[in-house]
């Protein structure tokens, strides 16, 4: 009777433990999709508040950001906390691609 309640807190701990992992391994799975995302011309928004458009990718895990006409940083992947949008042609793709009638199904009111 007396081991009943450092039974249950250890219980208790080990839950706790097992929904941190969970969390971390979904965190990082997320950032791995994110990363796969990533392509010339992506928007991105940095851990900093920083956007910029990708304009190179390197191997050692690192991405070259055009933050203004002619300036151009060097970011670790892992600072990318959000893609801001789509390259223009990959929009230009999902927009096509959500668009199955043709222009005469516009949605505009009568005049």
């Amino acid at each position: 009777m007396n081991y009943l309640p450092i039974i249950i807190v250890v219980i208790v701990l080990l839950f706790a433990l097992t929904l941190t992992r969970r969390n971390r391994q979904r965190a990082v799975l997320q950032q791995q999709e994110q990363a796969e995302q990533i392509t010339f011309g992506t928007e991105v928004m940095t851990t900093s508040g920083l956007y910029g458009t990708v304009v190179g990718i390197n191997d050692d895990d690192t991405v070259q950001l055009a933050i203004a006409p002619g300036v151009q940083v060097k970011w670790a992947l892992a600072a990318v906390r959000d893609v801001a949008s789509l390259p223009k042609a990959a929009a230009d793709r999902s927009v096509a691609d959500d668009d199955p009638g043709d222009s005469s199904d516009s949605h505009d009111p009568p005049v």
